[in-house]
């Protein structure tokens, strides 16, 4: 499936719950480091990410009601840990997963203009078809040229996306 165009008609592109967390990079950077933090309080998300704290109670509350994480601890300051994301979604011909790997390439586009010009070209649909490619760029089953070819973008652009994924599927 070429990614050409963002279109809103993908997999990803389309509506829900969880796809309001793709949506959403600082909602996204939220989850991908209580992710990676297991057991976190909101003061240390606010120091770390530098998010107001309105914001991240938001947020955190946002991310707790559909279970994405949860208060890990009875006490305070409240702990959160984040809950695995595996969700498959099929559209035709189309599957695609929503993983925590997905989740925090889309947190990435906050820091890495790369990430954020693709997925304004290509969409979510087009990051998550790239993620694939990454996780077998990094052990070596396949180029930069392979991507660009079977995706009908340019080779740069293909090298470009898949460096700028690599730090997602090598943590």
């Amino acid at each position: 499936m070429a990614t050409r165009e963002a279109n809103g008609d993908t997999p990803l592109d389309t509506g829900g719950e969880a796809f309001e967390l793709l949506e959403n990079s600082r909602k996204a950077w939220i989850y991908t480091y209580i992710y990676h933090h297991p057991s976190t309080t909101i003061q240390s998300i606010v120091e770390t990410l530098d998010l107001p704290q309105r914001t991240v109670y938001e947020y955190v509350e946002d991310l707790e009601a559909p279970g994405f994480i949860e208060q890990s601890n009875d006490g305070r300051p409240a702990e959160y840990t984040a809950r695995e994301i595996d969700l498959k979604l099929v559209e035709g011909d189309a599957e695609r997963r929503i993983t925590p790997e997905l989740v925090e390439a889309i947190a990435r586009r906050i820091r890495d203009d790369d990430i954020d010009t693709y997925i304004n070209r290509h969409g979510l649909d087009g990051l998550a078809v790239a993620l694939e490619y990454a996780w077998e760029y990094v052990d070596g089953s396949v180029t930069h040229q392979i991507m660009a070819r079977e995706q009908e973008i340019s080779p740069l652009e293909a090298g470009v996306i898949l460096d700028g994924l690599r730090p997602v599927v090598e943590d």
